[in-house]
């Protein structure tokens, strides 16, 4: 008899959040080349995937309104989602020439891979592009604890999905607790 045959299947668990480290990425910001800093910011400021990066079309995605400049991301599933540009980074994107803002050499946009391979190369110690979105979605969460704000501005169809994304500082889980016991047993 094989015991595996009548244990219960183990399932993974999810993988825990990995937000980029914020002092490698503003390293990173800080030496990269025009072209590649900017496909930083745009992940780690906006919270941009690789591919919505690659597709940013200034001329067709920028939109002025009475509060300022957005952005229309075009998202997975042919979501489009409209993100609020902070006023430099908008001045950067208007001032960009016409078609993609990242041209590969026959006139389209560069493949996501390619610009996730520009990104990751640009940072150190393994740390990926996709680790600056988890690092948007835990900073902002942090600043905001508004969990839903957090789907909208990263495009998740699901909230459970936006969870799977922020870090929770141990040390928070650690004085929350504390705290509380005090409030308990004083």
């Amino acid at each position: 008899m094989n015991l595996a045959d009548v244990l219960p299947p183990v399932r993974p668990g999810q993988p825990l959040p990995r937000p980029a480290a914020p002092a490698v990425v503003a390293g990173a910001i800080g030496s990269a080349d025009g072209r590649v800093g900017l496909m930083l910011r745009l992940a780690n400021e906006l919270g941009m995937r690789r591919g919505e990066v690659a597709q940013v079309r200034p001329e067709d995605d920028l939109v002025h309104d009475l509060v300022g400049w957005s952005l229309v991301v075009h998202g997975k599933g042919a979501k489009n989602r409209v993100l609020p540009l902070p006023n430099e980074l908008a001045d950067v994107l208007r001032a960009a020439p016409p078609g993609y803002l990242f041209p590969n050499q026959t006139g389209g946009h560069l493949s996501p891979h390619w610009v996730g391979t520009l990104v990751s190369r640009a940072l150190v110690d393994g740390t990926t592009m996709h680790q600056l979105r988890h690092l948007c979605a835990t900073e902002i969460h942090d600043a905001t604890h508004d969990l839903r704000l957090v789907q909208t501005l990263l495009g998740h169809a699901s909230v459970a999905t936006t969870q799977r994304y922020i870090a929770v500082d141990d040390s928070k889980v650690r004085d929350a607790i504390l705290e509380r016991s005090r409030r308990w047993h004083p």
